[in-house]
């Protein structure tokens, strides 16, 4: 992940970095350890994006539903105010968990 230079070579280090930050490449990924991180945040965000798309693709089991707006997900969200688990889209505290039957799984 992170910036792939064309042809592997890296631009000289006070070229602009090929990544769009504004910064030359030796103060951006040129620099080890910000290189690193990058890498680190990339691959998180990857890990976030394939979850939210098995999700939408109906891989990953839902656990809860909203009776006000119909709404599946994983994880209530705790209302502020009460500390009840709610909706996280329409914030009604009304939901239930769904029970999977074993054939179905």
């Amino acid at each position: 992940m992170g910036v792939q230079i064309k042809g592997g070579k890296s631009p000289p280090r006070n070229s602009p970095c090929p990544c769009g930050s504004g910064l030359k490449f030796k103060y951006c990924h040129g620099d080890e350890l910000k290189r690193e991180v990058c890498n680190r945040v990339a691959n998180e965000k990857m890990v976030q994006l394939i979850r939210e798309e098995q999700k939408r693709q109906g891989l990953v089991p839902r656990n809860f539903k909203c009776n006000s707006c119909e709404h599946t997900f994983d994880v209530p969200e705790k209302s502020v105010t009460t500390g009840r688990g709610m909706c996280p889209e329409c914030n009604s505290v009304e939901i239930e968990r769904i029970e999977k039957i074993a054939e179905e799984l």
